[in-house]
């Protein structure tokens, strides 16, 4: 998949839609030719039937149906207009349908890039987005884009082929006036081309402002229950308007200038059409030109402003449209993470395995390592503990051991195969981390549970008691589709965390990282939970980080990590004895 848009890729996406295309192009092509007769019939007549000067129009009437009265020559005319006119109407909506469903389908595809790059961005760069300026480039950037297409579509080539064929028609009428009015239009391509440079520039300030105001609500309406805590409403609403006063600002700027843009625009094309006008009546006064056919002329001239304007709009649109796509190729220039070939696979027909870290250095900045040479290794089925004073590592190695982020040296391995022989995926599938603030969806108990993946009410159920809330969840009115709130805030947070150790126990993983996923509960109830949950971890390679010794004594090995190095490592009495561990784990 493409990293990079720009008018070129737009348009090999456009030429890849080939029966859309071809029908749009059809559809349009048509709809031209039928329309290009329309503007000289009814002036005809004044030349044919007015002024007495048989021509085509009433030779060829005549043919057909022999010589007429004048009502009868104007009829003919007006319902021949009429029928060409309705003709090009159903014309121009089939090429409009054609033409939308084409550049829906690039929409589609550029969502579905950003989305499955979104999806596979490593977490070191997850983490520095704001989920304001991700809505905005996956929704009103890509709008933009598209509607760019649509428009492309739609006015290139029928406006091109309209201007040709006027032009030609002008010219065959009288092509002193018409040399005139081309020679003037590449003045109003390059007057578009400089209006738009400069809506671009407008544009892209007011999508920054819409973009920086969208990361700071979103921020504030996500630790809204923190907001009000503090009683910062008024402080962080006042910046949320000054956000929005920049979005007034920029918007009126852009808007004025758009429609002064646009206004000059047309005061230019009208003003020439005046001039024409003149020159018109000059040339039948001074030529062999008729009246029908000056009037003729002055409505392919007013027919000639509409296909020129949509070319002259259509340069404008491009400029405005440059500041998405280059926003839309920042998102898509975040680094992803490493696609590990899947050519081992140590979870399959086994129980459990083992996990080993070999040599471990690892920073979140190259200046300072968080990890320096850790070594450790839980084997399958063992309960192996990490204790250590907060900001030892213990979180840094657990989210090590799922791929979160890379080592700056050093392996990690399961079964003894490193994970650059498993992939992040397979070991996502098998190796389960509980994280001490687990997340949830605004949604229901049965959605955060199953993740929308196919689970029996009896599975469910199951999962919900060994975790002790199957009680709770019988209690709820909607039962397991009650909604919990935005991430759970309808539960206490005890209950939250035994909502994420059933959600665990449904995934039914290989090897699992408790995280301080029990520090919520009081000290019995969790004693309790993990008496509950013995026969689900029997067999099951278990990483304990934790800091109560209720917790740590369960371990059948203990690793004590402290400033990013395994300190002392063995038995909970061998350490306890060393007078390594103290109540509530207090590193000696």
């Amino acid at each position: 998949m493409t990293k990079h848009y720009s008018l070129n890729t737009l348009l090999h996406y456009i030429t890849a839609q080939k029966r859309e295309l071809w029908l749009t192009n059809l559809y349009g092509v048509l709809a031209t030719l039928f329309f290009l007769p329309i503007p000289i019939l009814i002036p005809l007549l004044i030349d044919e039937v007015l002024l007495e000067n048989p021509g085509k129009l009433t030779e060829y009437t005549d043919l057909l149906f022999g010589q007429q009265e004048v009502w009868f020559y104007l009829a003919i005319t007006l319902l021949s207009v009429i029928f060409l006119r309705l003709l090009v109407f159903v014309l121009t909506n089939a090429k409009t349908f054609h033409a939308t469903t084409l550049t829906e389908k690039i929409n589609y595809h550029l969502r579905q890039n950003i989305l499955y790059h979104l999806q596979h961005v490593s977490i070191a760069e997850y983490e520095t987005l704001k989920s304001g300026g991700v809505a905005s480039k996956t929704v009103q950037d890509v709008e933009a884009v598209s509607d760019f297409a649509n428009m492309l579509v739609i006015t290139l080539l029928t406006a091109a082929l309209t201007v040709i064929g006027v032009a030609v028609i002008m010219m065959w009428m009288h092509w002193v006036l018409a040399l005139l009015v081309f020679t003037l239009n590449p003045f109003f391509l390059a007057f578009s081309r400089i209006i738009g440079k400069k809506m671009g520039e407008l544009f892209r300030r007011q999508n920054e402002a819409y973009e920086l105001y969208n990361e700071a609500l979103n921020e504030v309406l996500e630790l809204f229950t923190q907001v009000r805590a503090s009683n910062q409403e008024q402080t962080l609403f006042g910046f949320l308007k000054q956000k929005a006063k920049a979005i007034e600002s920029a918007s009126v700027d852009y808007g004025y200038r758009a429609s002064v843009a646009h206004g000059s625009s047309a005061l230019l094309t009208t003003t020439v059409v005046d001039i024409f006008r003149v020159l018109g009546i000059a040339a039948v006064a001074y030529s062999d030109l008729t009246i029908g056919m000056m009037l003729a002329f002055l409505f392919y001239l007013s027919t000639l402003v509409s296909p020129v304007q949509q070319l002259m709009g259509l340069v404008i649109t491009y400029q405005s449209t440059k500041p998405a796509f280059a926003r839309i190729n920042a998102l898509l220039s975040l680094e992803q993470e490493p696609h590990y070939p899947h050519v081992a696979d140590p979870f399959t027909g086994v129980q459990s395995t083992s996990v080993e870290l070999k040599n471990i250095t690892f920073g979140y900045s190259d200046k300072s390592p968080v990890l320096k040479d850790v070594s450790l290794r839980a084997e399958a089925g063992q309960k192996v503990a990490l204790v250590g004073p907060s900001g030892s590592g213990k979180t840094t190695i657990a989210q090590l051991m799922v791929g979160f982020y890379l080592p700056q040296s050093g392996d990690i391995s399961y079964g003894n195969s490193s994970v650059t022989q498993i992939g992040l995926p397979v070991i996502r599938e098998n190796v389960a981390l509980m994280l001490q603030d687990a997340l949830f969806f605004n949604d229901t108990v049965r959605m955060n549970l199953t993740l929308s993946s196919d689970r029996s009410d009896e599975a469910i159920y199951s999962a919900l008691e060994a975790a002790q809330l199957k009680d709770f969840v019988d209690t709820l009115e909607d039962g397991l589709d009650t909604k919990i709130g935005k991430n759970g805030i309808r539960l206490s947070g005890g209950q939250r965390q035994r909502l994420a150790i059933a959600r665990l126990i449904l995934s039914d993983p290989k090897v699992i990282i408790f995280d301080e996923s029990t520090s919520a509960l009081d000290g019995r109830t969790e004693h309790d939970l993990y008496e509950t949950l013995a026969d689900f971890l029997k067999d099951k390679t278990t990483i304990i980080i934790a800091h109560r010794t209720t917790t740590i004594k369960q371990a059948d090995y203990v690793y004590l990590i402290e400033n990013g190095k395994v300190k002392d490592e063995g038995t909970y009495d061998a350490l306890n004895a060393k007078g390594r561990i103290k109540e509530d784990f207090d590193v000696a």
